[in-house]
């Protein structure tokens, strides 16, 4: 496996494996999702975890240093107990968001082997991971990683027992209700072809997809 250069560019990659290199990190998100496994859509941000918290301390206080080494400035935006939030300017592009977070929940499997030596997450956690996502915040985004999980053959309601693992409030009658109202627009810079349109009749027929399982038919 390859990272597509199109979703995580070279002065980024370079900038990761410094800092994984300096503390036990993994990459996770739109990057490893898009940039390793679907190849659908571009994105601009880069979520770095961490499950210790020296660790992730430490990252903290020397990924300003670690940027400036790999030849990008880096601003803090938001910096929290366990979540920092970074802007990355990286040279001839535009700017990327950095997300650091101090990770409680242990993976539900195993990091795979390096992607061009950098530790990404398992495609497990990413996939529960989006589920999740649907939970906590409403951007079309997660959406379009759902469906194109789904044409993967990775069907999302499938993964609610993963997610159950990550976040003890999935259940699929809330996921229902919250994707009765889930945006499908704008969508995110998409590199295969999809349309708003499609991504609607995805919402709905995923609703009734987890409606099916929140209340199974009776006998």
């Amino acid at each position: 496996m390859r990272f597509d250069r199109r979703v995580v560019s070279e002065p980024l990659l370079t900038f990761i494996r410094r800092c994984q290199a300096h503390v036990p990190c993994h990459l996770g998100g739109g990057a490893v999702l898009s940039g390793v496994h679907l190849g659908h859509r571009l994105t601009r941000d880069l979520d770095l975890f961490c499950h210790d918290s020296d660790d992730y301390l430490q990252l903290r206080r020397d990924v300003t240093a670690l940027g400036r080494d790999a030849g990008l400035a880096i601003r803090i935006v938001r910096d929290a107990r366990t979540f920092a939030r970074y802007v990355l300017e990286v040279p001839d592009s535009d700017a990327v968001e950095l997300d650091l977070v101090e990770e409680p929940v242990p993976d539900i499997e195993p990091s795979p082997e390096p992607v061009e030596g950098i530790i990404v997450e398992s495609l497990a956690d990413l996939r529960a991971s989006k589920l999740t996502c649907i939970l906590s915040r409403s951007e079309p985004r997660d959406l379009v990683d759902l469906l194109f999980l789904d044409r993967a053959g990775f069907p999302p309601e499938a993964d609610l027992a993963l997610a159950l693992r990550k976040d003890g409030g999935i259940d699929p009658g809330v996921l229902v209700w919250l994707l009765d109202s889930f945006p499908c627009r704008p969508l995110p810079h998409m590199l295969e072809p999809l349309t708003e349109d499609e991504l609607d009749a995805f919402r709905r027929e995923l609703q009734e997809r987890l409606r099916h399982v929140a209340l199974p038919p009776e006998r």
